[in-house]
């Protein structure tokens, strides 16, 4: 396993231990904090050229407890869900709760192609850096989006931290968005849908301030 995705794997089992299924288990604020990034991915179907099943396949990279899934059912947001984890008690509680849909543990970087999706999002992983030099996760992340990227049909979609704002912590990865725009257009997909237009504080769920990326096949 990549020693990043091993970091972040003992980083979430701890905090899962400690808090369960809730936001916090998750490593979210709060229940209102973490919907509205659950809002935001499920957002990847909104565009003008996906024609395909009316029950798309997702994958759910860095699923958690499933927490996702449960949105999308009480939205009543109908899709083939599929969840991995590298935290196998995140993965078993998913399986429980949910056993209309497919979970398992893996890391994604180690996942063959055999098997693509028609999308794939990741909420809230490639937001910390914990210890790690910023290089490191840098590269870690787009050796993740670019993953991502080939398993996917139709698009994806994906959350970080923006460097536009007036305090910074150090556990936080940030990404700048103007940079991020640049390098998916050169080196990803030229269909590409980057939504700058929120922030926590406005919107009353917390005090992060973050970006969502849209990526779609051209």
């Amino acid at each position: 396993m990549n020693k990043i995705s091993s970091l972040l794997r003992d980083y979430h089992a701890s905090v899962f231990s400690e808090h369960g299924a809730t936001a916090k288990g998750v490593d979210w604020n709060d229940e209102s904090e973490l919907l509205h990034r659950y809002d935001k991915m499920l957002r990847v179907f909104d565009m003008d050229f996906y024609n395909g099943s009316s029950r798309p396949s997702l994958l759910d990279v860095g699923c958690g407890w499933g927490g996702l899934a449960s949105r999308a059912k009480e939205l009543g947001v109908e899709i083939d869900y599929h969840g991995v984890d590298v935290v196998e008690a995140m993965v078993e509680h998913g399986k429980a709760t949910h056993p209309e849909a497919t979970f398992f543990v893996g890391d994604i970087l180690e996942l063959k192609g055999e098997r693509s999706y028609d999308f794939l999002i990741c909420n809230g992983i490639l937001t910390q850096k914990h210890n790690l030099p910023i290089p490191d996760m840098e590269r870690y992340a787009k050796e993740v989006l670019r993953k991502m990227f080939s398993l996917c049909r139709y698009g994806m979609a994906f959350n970080m931290m923006s460097t536009r704002v007036n305090f910074t912590v150090s556990n936080l990865y940030y990404q700048n968005p103007v940079e991020l725009l640049a390098w998916l257009l050169a080196e990803v997909s030229p269909r590409v849908v980057l939504d700058h237009g929120y922030s926590s504080l406005a919107s009353g769920v917390g005090k992060y301030y973050d970006f969502t990326a849209y990526v779609y096949k051209h």
